[in-house]
């Protein structure tokens, strides 16, 4: 598409919201543009109403609203409070890996790449444990292809987590904690206190953006690391360059596919004529492989200058979270190359990627190991 259509409109494509028709982008210069200029570009493209707590998340404002929102929780990513988190991580990873260590095989998806970053979001925002499976089968539902699960999935996933929060707000508004919730509580912007609408929102949009694409990071990594022999036989000899091999697969497989805006005004982008109200999807997936940009980009290269990637997105919006990705799927991987080898995909099953437009992933990744 780079080659013969790098912005072209599809009438038939659908936002997981339930927007339909759409502008595709693929070059990584018209990427990069329609994600950092937001006055032309904007993010609020989600419908505002009653049923769609997600229309008034950080996500879906625009500069300066959304400067507002964003100081409130940056505290809760700063590089202190992750750290803080570190030794708690690695005693997560080796739990979950010692209940499949004897078998010799698991399912990546189910026993590790989505409990890990639940119990990690969970725990910096203040969730129960016990509540962990339900708010992961929620997320999926919100995420996952409208074509496919249907708009009244997307909604009612959306209410019960909804519940789930106003019942964790109210307990945390009679006894504050150390979470995020509780900073959310008491949290203003210019002398005003959020309201509900949006402590709901923030908690939802937290809760899936480090749940879901931290999912399709860990299990990326681990499809490539399993289907390529060299580089895993490589890491563990050399585990100072794990961090760009993780960086590579962020390149590679980005765990966020596309990205929305709409347009605020009629601007001409790549030579097409995009209207006041259209819809952009722009794809991260594309933009990583431009070869333009990356030399040679269909081939894994660790040792290449990945500085220029869009996986977590580009300008004012650019995932708050990204540090936190980065140390859990780091901790990940030392973990498991430790721990196990030969790791290689079960004989006999393919994998099942998510039906997703936004995060690449796999609904289940079999794979079988020695223990070390």
């Amino acid at each position: 598409m780079q080659d013969e259509q790098a912005i072209y409109f599809d009438p038939a494509f659908r936002f997981y919201f339930g927007g339909q028709g759409a502008w595709q982008v693929f070059h990584h210069k018209d990427v990069q543009r329609v994600l950092s200029d937001y006055e032309v570009f904007s993010n609020e493209y989600m419908p505002k109403s009653a049923d769609n707590l997600l229309g008034s998340n950080l996500n879906q404002t625009d500069p300066p609203r959304h400067r507002q929102l964003r100081a409130l929780v940056t505290k809760a990513f700063a590089p202190a409070i992750i750290a803080q988190l570190e030794n708690w991580i690695h005693r997560e990873c080796r739990d979950l890996l010692q209940a499949t260590l004897k078998k010799g095989e698991m399912d990546f998806v189910k026993a590790f790449s989505i409990p890990l970053p639940g119990r990690v979001t969970a725990q910096l925002l203040g969730v129960p444990d016990q509540d962990h499976d339900q708010v992961n089968a929620w997320i999926n539902a919100i995420s996952s292809d409208p074509a496919v699960i249907g708009m009244d999935a997307y909604f009612q996933a959306q209410q019960e987590m909804g519940k789930l929060f106003m019942g964790l707000l109210e307990e945390r508004a009679k006894v504050p904690q150390s979470d995020l919730i509780s900073h959310l509580l008491q949290a203003e912007i210019d002398g005003e206190k959020l309201s509900m609408a949006d402590t709901l929102a923030f908690c939802i949009a937290l809760l899936i953006a480090g749940n879901e694409t931290t999912n399709g990071f860990l299990a990326n990594a681990m499809y490539i690391f399993a289907t390529m022999p060299d580089v895993q036989a490589y890491l563990p000899a050399h585990i100072d360059d794990l961090p760009a091999a993780l960086n590579e697969v962020l390149r590679y497989a980005p765990p966020v596919q596309s990205m929305c805006r709409i347009a605020k005004m009629d601007v001409e982008l790549g030579g097409q004529l995009i209207r006041k109200g259209d819809l952009i999807n722009v794809w991260l997936s594309a933009a990583n492989r431009d070869p333009s940009v990356f030399r040679d980009p269909d081939t894994f290269d660790i040792h290449r200058d990945n500085i220029k990637m869009v996986s977590f997105g580009h300008g004012a919006h650019y995932c708050i979270g990204a540090m936190l990705a980065r140390m859990e799927a780091k901790i990940a991987f030392e973990t498991i190359f430790s721990t196990i080898k030969n790791i290689t995909l079960k004989p006999g099953i393919t994998p099942a990627r998510n039906p997703s437009t936004i995060v690449a992933g796999f609904l289940n990744l079999p794979i079988v190991f020695e223990p070390k």
